[in-house]
């Protein structure tokens, strides 16, 4: 049962640990695009966790 568990949490940590990364990548690229165009980054970040955000460039 604790092995259980602990998979559960390594798989869990795994996928969070993911989405924030490739969300990291993502505004990275969204950023040098909008600043490549002269643009004003508003980046709002919902949710630390999860890297929830929106983005956007006037």
């Amino acid at each position: 049962m604790l092995s259980i568990v602990i998979t559960l949490l390594l798989v869990a940590s795994f996928f969070i640990i993911s989405s924030s990364y490739f969300n990291t990548k993502e505004i990275s690229t969204l950023s040098s695009q909008c600043n490549e165009n002269d643009g004003e980054i508003i980046l709002e970040i919902h949710n630390h966790l999860t890297s929830e955000y929106s983005f956007e460039c006037k």
